[in-house]
């Protein structure tokens, strides 16, 4: 899975590859976790975590399913962790200002105070950095590290068509935007607009369920060109989820 550096061009010379080369080495290293992870996944069921790190992802993992009431997938969520610990051991030696690692459909960031991601051209996924991007998202007023992570279903998935979320960390709203995603039950027969709205409700209740357990501070989701936002959020900014009606 290619991997790509927020502001690289900010990181002293050589710095990019070390980090790269600590993420690639972080994710041979729990290669069999996340193959463990992906079967426990098919089979909805546990499995015995061999690692310090996974064992963290379970428990939060276990907080996002009590409040949401809805287990989400680890597997990857546990790619989006390696991410969050490379970035982490990286800002504890350089401090850096601004600086984003994003992999699939997931960003961890980090910024300093009163600090911004600027637009980027050529960034993989434009959905999760949109999200990251958008004016209201609570990201940059403060400075701090987080995650940001969007997860899309195919046309025929009984979900969302988008559910984007964002955390305190990319593995947690990895975590949470595939719990939601799970909840939006695709309505049978003619879609009319209080159908799609309907099919949202769900999805909608359990986003606030976990921003109010404190998993996650903002969070969307669409369907059929209509949106939930939850969260200091302004869904009118976030042009490539295709909607035209936020709630």
């Amino acid at each position: 899975m290619a991997v790509t550096l927020l502001c690289a061009g900010e990181m002293p010379e050589g710095e990019g590859v070390r980090l790269r080369e600590r993420l690639a080495e972080l994710r041979a290293v729990h290669a069999a976790d996340r193959q463990l992870l992906a079967q426990g996944d098919m089979a909805g069921t546990d499995v015995l975590a061999k690692s310090e790190l996974v064992r963290e992802l379970s428990k939060q993992a276990h907080g996002v399913s009590v409040s949401g009431g809805v287990r989400p997938e680890l597997a990857p969520a546990l790619d989006a962790a390696l991410m969050d610990t490379a970035l982490s051991e990286w800002r504890t030696a350089k401090e850096p200002r601004r600086l984003g690692l994003a992999m699939g459909r997931a960003i961890a960031y980090c910024l300093a105070m009163d600090m911004r991601f600027p637009d980027i051209a050529g960034v993989p996924d434009g959905m999760a950095f949109e999200l990251l991007r958008s004016l209201d998202a609570p990201i940059a007023l403060k400075g701090e590290t987080g995650g940001v992570a969007v997860v899309t279903a195919e046309e025929e998935a009984l979900s969302a068509e988008a559910v984007g979320v964002v955390a305190r960390s990319a593995a947690i709203a990895q975590l949470c935007a595939s719990a939601i995603s799970r909840t939006v039950t695709r309505p049978e027969g003619e879609l009319t607009a209080e159908a799609v709205w309907d099919a949202l409700g769900e999805g909608a209740r359990v986003a606030s369920a976990l921003r109010s357990g404190g998993h996650l501070k903002s969070a969307v989701l669409t369907f059929r060109g209509r949106g939930r936002a939850i969260g200091p959020i302004d869904g009118d900014r976030l042009l490539r989820f295709g909607v035209s009606n936020w709630r």
